[in-house]
């Protein structure tokens, strides 16, 4: 699998991607407008020491020429301003580095915090379609992309501008015609070189950014399965995947290296054009033209340079670029920003939150009777359930059963409105499930999905989770109904205990019977299980089936299974195959050459 590559004919992402950013700088503008003052005051520093050195050793070296001129020089003042400026120029240069960083850093926490808040309400559904190892590549690699934003592109470029405004102020003071030359040589360096990075960097960094994300997902995902591939000796094939994978990138990254050594060379060059053309004319203007008429010598009429301010006027150009050359690589990364910030807008705006009513309009269902009707769910173009009509009363027991892949476990997803259907209805107690707030649904329904995830708390912590008043005795008995009595014992500190991280620490078993439990303590009305007794032997099986139907009376249970046990003891089997209902009747009421009546009889002798 290789990893995604940006069409030919994709365009880089608008700076509109950057709005909701440029919006969150608001909240942290204290910091960010300090870090910005600053830098510009590092710079005019900087700038300010290099021409005022360069004036210095000039007038010194003309002072020097003879002794009046050296008594009549003024060293004292001169010397005050270049220590002035070079501390002005470290305080400042700290001070800059230190609130850019804290407000860049405040600034992405905030957007961390804000994508988080985006992400949570989210279904698991559309979770699920983003994936785990993407969210967290979004969450992680692609708000690190954007520390890049103020840092290396806004601040430099506005210094940059100032910059060059300082350079040809300084020297239009005193020679406008090279302040001219100054302004339009560094305009062109700061100008048309980053642009140039850009526009010829662009698709490369858009590659860039979604190779290292997809390569940083997979990996994720890789490792999270890491027992499994090496198990099915499926590793080394992953690996050299991955491998393949580091190797395109390695092949952009070497791509944007050559397009940034151009970028150098080219701002260099007109950097030296720049220098060039000043001291050229201010040598012809420093030197006038003499004729001679009847034995004089006649100054030009021109403006007549003083040299000693030479030295200030090409120092003051080389103390402005360094200000410009960062633009051209962090114009090239530029795209990547881009990249980075569509991607995170497209999180929270393809990815849409379940809407539920507000609760003045929600309506209250009477009873817990469930309804289902011509019920049609699709996941992209697999269409998963079809016309599916099914009802369950209140305290009604069914066992739902089917081959892998015939819709089981998204019909619990669409109770639990993880997925939207795409037609037909769901009423309960008389109410149309999407009328429901979701603080009445949630407390309708106590669901345990297959994948049970243990929180970084205590044992008791997660079970009470379902009944934040329940006793650890009461805890303690759930569990060993299920049978983890045995389990349990063996902790050290008991329901104190902590788990490993995602519940790591139990076998798959033990994991799933955790979730049972969890599900089984809530007080909700209708119990949705999902495989809870995969992975066990028969002998556990029958017993959590047991502690099930116990904890379970006068509740409703829809119990999904594959392990056709204990199902004389519902009151309602059902039989999905290929997303329709096959059967739905009682134990005694099954056809005796129906496949439930099959399965029962099958069991029954395996028994």
């Amino acid at each position: 699998m290789t990893p995604p590559d940006v069409p030919p004919t994709a365009r880089p992402p608008s700076l509109g991607e950057l709005s909701p950013y440029l919006a969150l700088m608001r909240e942290h503008r204290g910091w960010l407008g300090v870090g910005a003052l600053l830098a510009l005051i590092t710079l005019l520093a900087a700038t300010g020491l290099l021409a005022l050195s360069g004036w210095f050793l000039s007038a010194t070296a003309v002072a020097g020429v003879s002794v009046a001129a050296t008594q009549a020089f003024n060293f004292f003042t001169p010397a005050a301003g270049v220590r002035g400026l070079a501390l002005a120029r470290t305080a400042g240069r700290y001070g800059e580095r230190v609130t850019t960083h804290e407000g860049t850093l405040r600034l992405l926490a905030s957007l961390r915090r804000r994508l988080f808040d985006a992400i949570e309400p989210l279904s698991p559904a559309a979770l699920q379609r983003a994936g785990q190892g993407e969210l967290m590549t979004r969450l992680g690699a692609d708000v690190d992309a954007l520390d890049s934003l103020y840092v290396r592109v806004l601040i430099p470029s506005l210094v940059a501008v100032c910059a060059i405004l300082a350079a040809g102020t300084l020297i239009g003071v005193f020679a406008p015609t090279l302040a001219l030359i100054t302004v339009l040589g560094l305009a062109l360096t700061g100008g048309l070189v980053p642009w140039l990075a850009w526009h010829l960097g662009s698709r490369d960094a858009m590659r860039h950014q979604a190779s290292a994300s997809h390569l940083r997902a997979r990996l994720l995902e890789r490792l999270q399965g890491l027992g499994e591939l090496v198990i099915y000796g499926r590793w080394q094939a992953e690996l050299a995947s991955l491998a393949e994978q580091q190797a395109e990138r390695d092949r952009i990254e070497r791509s944007q290296a050559r397009r940034q050594a151009l970028a150098t060379w080219l701002s260099h060059t007109l950097l030296g054009l720049t220098l060039a053309g000043v001291a050229l004319l201010g040598v012809m203007q420093m030197a006038p033209q003499t004729q001679t008429a009847v034995g004089d010598v006649t100054a030009h009429a021109g403006e007549l340079l003083d040299g000693r301010l030479l030295a200030l006027f090409l120092l003051a150009i080389l103390g402005a670029f360094e200000a410009l050359a960062p633009l051209p690589l962090a114009w090239q990364g530029l795209g990547r920003c881009l990249s980075a910030a569509a991607r995170l807008n497209q999180v929270q705006a393809d990815t849409p939150a379940p809407q539920f009513p507000e609760d003045s309009a929600a309506a209250t269902p009477v009873g817990h009777e469930l309804v289902i009707r011509d019920l049609n769910v699709a996941h992209g173009d697999t269409q998963v359930l079809e016309q599916l009509s099914l009802s369950l009363a209140a305290g009604e027991h069914l066992a739902l059963l089917g081959p892998s892949g015939s819709g089981k476990s998204t019909l619990l997803e669409v109770l639990s409105r993880f997925h939207a259907p795409h037609s037909g209805s769901i009423h309960l107690g008389g109410v149309a499930l999407e009328s429901l707030d979701e603080a009445t649904l949630r407390a309708s329904f106590a669901v345990c999905p297959q994948d049970t995830h243990l929180f970084c708390a205590s044992y008791a912590d997660n079970l009470r989770l379902a009944a934040p008043e329940a006793s650890d005795e009461t805890l303690t008995h759930m569990l060993e109904s299920l049978g983890l009595g045995e389990w349990l014992a063996r902790q050290p500190q008991g329901l104190a205990g902590f788990p490993d991280e995602g519940g790591r620490s139990l076998s798959g078993g033990q994991l799933r019977r955790f979730g049972v439990a969890r599900a089984l303590l809530s007080p909700a009305p209708i119990v949705l299980l999902d495989e809870p007794c995969e992975g066990l032997d028969r002998e556990s099986a029958e017993q959590v089936i047991s502690a099930i139907l116990t904890a379970c009376r006068g509740r409703s249970l829809i119990m999904i299974t594959h392990q056709p046990l204990g199902l004389e003891r519902f009151a309602r089997l059902a039989l999905l195959e290929e997303g329709r209902l096959k059967e739905d009747a009682t134990p005694t009421t099954l056809q005796a050459d129906s496949r439930l009546a099959r399965l029962m009889a099958r069991t029954t002798n395996q028994a």
